[in-house]
């Protein structure tokens, strides 16, 4: 609420994305000639109801979605630093994990493959549409939509590590033949993918920072926002939140799902493990 009218340079969010989007078609565009069509595009409005994807989805045009054999979504890649690579979505086609283990192989770049997809970007609207997606992510951090997410904070040589994985990505599925294996699809054709319609923008935070990376039961909390409700409360890094109010949380999809019915000033209660024992604390949303 703070830093309502303040610049938002949007360093990291998204303008890192959209930096290796331009240098990847700089690259790649001189005398290539893949096999498949290769469209690169910038959606906007991912913050606004995923309005560019959506569209882009809906409405065919001279690359339509329904000819579209994968995407990759490069979302917030600008501080890499010595931190895996994430590959958020990695569960949408069954090829995804071997094919970015090649990548990882062949580049020497680490990377942390997340089976599930937390509908939080532009790929979201391709996985509705039972098109396999993923979404490069460099990791969260306490800028994250605030006027501090600027330039000097970018590692360059990430983004490059990052453009390295995607472009040995893209050339092998350029060169591809067969399409790959979605696994959004039912028995009859449909998506079956859970499609979810576009909701209002989350107003209340706690202060959590999730470890996306997390595949056990709940969500484990990478770190909290200092003098946040959660700072104050006491949780810290490595707890595992399994309860929020009365909704037990299971995974981060979930997670996230409660937190967007919370209004500022909303008190609520958060169970967590901790060393094997469970605890409860009581917190107070406020204004994200």
């Amino acid at each position: 609420k703070n830093d309502r009218g303040k610049i938002h340079p949007g360093a990291d969010d998204n303008a890192s994305g959209v930096a290796v989007l331009l240098e990847l078609a700089r690259v790649l565009g001189k005398g290539w000639t893949p096999d498949r069509t290769v469209v690169f595009v910038a959606f906007a409005g991912e913050e606004a109801e995923r309005r560019g994807s959506r569209y882009y989805v809906a409405h065919p045009m001279r690359f339509p979605a329904a000819k579209v054999m994968g995407m990759l979504n490069i979302d917030t890649v600008g501080r890499l630093a010595h931190n895996k690579l994430m590959v958020l979505g990695a569960g949408s086609a069954r090829e995804w994990t071997h094919i970015f283990r090649g990548v990882g192989y062949v580049t020497g770049v680490p990377i942390e493959l997340v089976a599930d997809d937390f509908g939080a970007s532009d790929q979201k609207s391709f996985l509705d549409a039972g098109i396999p997606a993923v979404q490069f992510f460099g990791g969260p951090h306490l800028d994250y939509h605030r006027p501090t997410d600027t330039a000097a904070k970018i590692d360059p040589a990430g983004l490059v590590k990052t453009a390295a994985v995607i472009r040995e990505t893209v050339d092998y599925l350029a060169g591809r033949s067969e399409p790959l294996n979605s696994a959004l699809m039912s028995q009859d054709g449909t998506p079956s993918h859970r499609q979810t319609k576009p909701t209002s923008r989350r107003t209340a935070s706690l202060g959590t920072i999730p470890d996306f990376a997390y595949r056990g039961q709940g969500v484990r909390i990478s770190g909290v926002v200092p003098g946040s409700p959660v700072d104050k409360a006491g949780l810290r890094t490595g707890d595992v939140i399994v309860r929020l109010g009365s909704s037990a949380i299971n995974d981060l999809r979930r997670f996230s799902e409660v937190l967007k019915t919370l209004r500022p000033g909303d008190k609520v209660a958060i169970t967590l493990e901790r060393n094997g024992e469970q605890r409860t604390f009581s917190v107070q949303a406020v204004s994200r």
